[in-house]
């Protein structure tokens, strides 16, 4: 192998690391171009590695590319939601009936300080920190099950949650609900039961789906 193809991957992957980062935080919004040869400029490299980067972006259906526009960050859909949300659910109940069986005490402890901070962030008018420390919950319960297959599928899910958040920004005005969800989460969770983690957390990733396509819809009726 090449001196040159050994830089390469981690040229891509840092590329792709930081493009990632600014789709799913809201920095790059939905609809906003990924020009090539702007981004080959900015990173003072070839096109090659900011290609391969935009592509990976593309199969983890954060970008999307079209032959008039090229690559553009991928929208927030109600339809979208609902297909995705369906999907995290089966994933997270699994990942909760799991994790009430592997968790470590750490990791208890863990989801309780995260459960924590997503109050004080939200209290202290910080939506975008409360997002972030949601997030970090939900990871952690993935990273929980001891299952690394199960973890990286439902990593890419929420990376596209964070996404559609974050472009949203909108307090669902359901702090207490939320607060307590959680709280049931982690405690059926103590209780090493896990049948009913994974019932709390289902229904907890039903009514979030539920408020983001509520917070979406009217989103869509502030803009006509």
């Amino acid at each position: 192998m090449s001196t040159t193809s050994r830089q390469a991957a981690p040229l891509h992957l840092n590329i792709y690391r930081s493009l990632k980062a600014a789709v799913v935080n809201g920095d790059l919004a939905p609809g906003e171009m990924l020009n090539e040869a702007e981004l080959a400029r900015q990173w003072e490299v070839s096109r090659t590695p900011v290609r391969e980067a935009i592509r990976q972006l593309e199969q983890e259906h954060l970008v999307r590319w079209s032959p008039r526009r090229g690559a553009t960050v991928a929208g927030v859909t109600v339809a979208g939601v609902r297909d995705l949300y369906e999907v995290r659910e089966a994933l997270e109940g699994l990942a909760a009936q799991l994790a009430a069986q592997h968790a470590t005490p750490e990791e208890l402890a863990e989801l309780e300080r995260l459960a924590a901070a997503v109050r004080e962030a939200h209290d202290g008018g910080d939506l975008p920190e409360a997002i972030r420390f949601d997030d970090r919950l939900h990871r952690c319960l993935a990273r929980a099950t001891g299952n690394r297959v199960l973890e990286a599928h439902l990593g890419r899910i929420l990376d596209r949650v964070l996404m559609g958040r974050m472009t949203v920004r909108r307090d669902p005005g359901r702090i207490d609900e939320i607060v307590r969800e959680h709280d049931s989460m982690i405690a059926a969770l103590r209780r090493r039961d896990g049948a009913a983690a994974a019932t709390e957390t289902a229904g907890h990733i039903r009514r979030a789906r539920v408020r983001l396509m509520e917070m979406l819809q009217r989103s869509a009726l502030d803009e006509t």
